[in-house]
């Protein structure tokens, strides 16, 4: 019995604890690959056109894993992360989305509901659901979502005491005591802001993280933030954005425009996606009336090249460079 997990959009959030609880249930995992070319063109061929490059990725890695010959394809329908905040209207309808645009029997697709946060009550049941498909064993498979939830806050404490960005951690999550704090001697800091699959998504950015590090820059990214710390805008802001993402991805960017550490910040979003186009226009106005720091917006599709990301980084790093007097890249 195999279950397919897509390499995309909430992957690169909670794989930890949804990996743990299926090792622990003895449950074989078969992760899709990295995006390559294949994998676009699979989610751009059978996708709706209105939806963001990154929901249209994910289709293309469920067709991969469906053509793989998986038993079941994990799609968490993920509709709380933070108190009275939801999420974009397209994450929240997911399995619905990929049951219609690849036909799928609703029976391959494992669904579960996550409210609030990992650790609710709800959840915790969804999960339970979950785990009586495959093990009549109910002590086994509560034993597992506690492993699941102490994994994934093992996981986040080592992301937000800068061990690390996501990709860095998910290559030692089997063994991540033995990591050892970032040191990095680097004369530009820059923050990077954007929800997580679309910062991580390698391919699609161009490789972004690592061209900045090749270019001499240390980034820290909006996830590696520890949000509670961050969530106290209102000097700013009246009230809150209406979803969880937006609001880490806005509360990370003003936290960096304050912070005078700070050298420049980019934010990274999906053409055709309201909720960053928002918090980007949000960011603008607090950076224009107040902090006037270098802020660049890359906004990537199906057809960003890489060369114009190249282009715009390194032009971003001159400018950094000759406004700290230290000259060109």
């Amino acid at each position: 019995m195999t279950i397919g997990i897509p390499r995309a959009l909430y992957h690169y959030i909670y794989y930890p604890m949804w990996e743990k609880f299926f090792n622990e249930l003895n449950i074989k995992i078969a992760l899709s690959p990295k995006t390559n070319k294949r994998i676009l063109d699979l989610g751009i061929n059978y996708s709706i056109d209105e939806i963001c490059i990154s929901i249209k990725l994910f289709h293309g890695h469920v067709k991969y894993l469906i053509d793989q010959g998986v038993d079941y394809i994990f799609i968490p329908r993920v509709l709380y992360e933070e108190k009275y905040k939801s999420n974009c209207p397209k994450l929240l309808g997911l399995p619905d989305l990929i049951k219609d645009s690849l036909d799928i029997q609703d029976s391959k697709i494992l669904s579960p509901k996550i409210y609030l946060n990992y650790g609710s009550k709800k959840s915790r049941e969804e999960m339970k659901k979950i785990g009586e498909i495959f093990v009549n064993n109910e002590k086994k498979i509560d034993k597992a979502i506690k492993k699941a939830i102490s994994f994934q806050k093992l996981y986040e404490s080592y992301l937000y005491k800068d061990y690390g960005d996501t990709l860095e951690l998910y290559e030692k999550l089997s063994n991540l005591n033995t990591l050892k704090k970032k040191e990095e001697d680097c004369d530009l800091k820059i923050g990077v802001v954007g929800f997580p699959y679309d910062i991580y998504e390698s391919y699609l950015n161009g490789s972004l993280l690592e061209k900045l590090k090749k270019m001499g820059a240390k980034y820290i990214v909006s996830n590696t933030l520890y949000y509670d710390k961050i969530n106290s805008s209102y000097d700013f802001l009246s009230k809150d954005l209406f979803w969880h993402q937006s609001n880490v991805c806005l509360k990370s960017g003003l936290y960096f425009l304050k912070n005078k550490k700070i050298d420049g910040v980019i934010t990274l979003s999906c053409f055709g996606c309201g909720l960053s186009s928002i918090y980007t226009k949000l960011l603008d106005i607090f950076n224009e009336e107040r902090t006037k720091k270098p802020l660049m917006h890359i906004v990537i599709d199906e057809h960003t090249g890489e060369a114009g990301i190249i282009t715009r980084l390194e032009a971003f790093i001159d400018l950094l460079r000759i406004k700290k007097g230290a000259g060109y890249v």
